[in-house]
């Protein structure tokens, strides 16, 4: 998804064109260039460092669940030897506890795997909004208004490939990433408040006045 997204970036470098009336007024042949985005996002020193730190952090992350895992293990052991020692209630109360201690390692394992996919996309997003910034510098520069990724390209003259110079500047310009770890997800925006409390004030005017009512008639 993400590289469909750099697609439409890339591709939206792209001038808009009047249909021409006639012959005579068509206009000029666009200059196209074309871009190997899965190259780019491969061989850059960037992508390449932060695929680095991901991979560390995913062992350090893995030898903690291991550990945990091991540990559940041994105690699990243990608590079946005790069954015929204990009382059921007894027994019932460890279990319930050994339970809780292994959902929790299993909800602790799913974090860390979502820090680590939300790092990821955070790293992606910088460099592929650097990759599109230079592309369209590229533009100004050498004239071209459109840029296509090769891989939706049937066919064309390899003069049109501007990945190696793309990829040179992207190295100069962003050489390293610092992955984020504790980037959090974008906030959803909060729900509009709601009318209850008004509602309620009308609702309880309406019923005052109803009272006066009854019992000026009583009256």
């Amino acid at each position: 998804m993400k590289k469909n997204y750099l697609y439409c970036a890339v591709a939206a470098i792209a001038l808009t064109y009047a249909l021409p009336v006639n012959a005579a007024d068509a206009p000029a042949a666009v200059s196209t260039a074309i871009v190997n985005i899965q190259q780019i996002m491969r061989d850059s020193t960037a992508a390449q460092n932060v695929r680095q730190q991901l991979e560390e952090k995913s062992k350090g992350f893995q030898s903690e669940i291991s550990k945990k895992q091991e540990q559940l293990q041994k105690e699990e052991q243990e608590l079946g030897k005790q069954r015929s020692v204990l009382s059921k209630t007894a027994f019932d109360e460890k279990a319930r506890a050994f339970g809780k201690k292994a959902t929790d390692a299993q909800k602790e394992a799913q974090s860390k795997k979502a820090l680590l996919d939300n790092a990821f996309e955070h790293a992606l997003n910088d460099i592929q909004k650097a990759v599109t910034d230079i592309i369209a510098d590229m533009a100004k520069e050498k004239g071209f208004a459109i840029a296509l990724p090769s891989s939706q390209t049937l066919y064309y003259d390899p003069k049109l490939d501007i990945t190696t110079d793309a990829l040179t500047r992207l190295n100069q310009k962003l050489p390293k990433l610092d992955v984020k770890f504790d980037a959090e997800p974008a906030a959803t925006a909060p729900a509009p408040a709601s009318d209850t409390s008004a509602e309620t004030s009308d609702k309880s005017d309406s019923e005052k006045g109803s009272s006066d009512k009854k019992s000026k008639k009583g009256k």
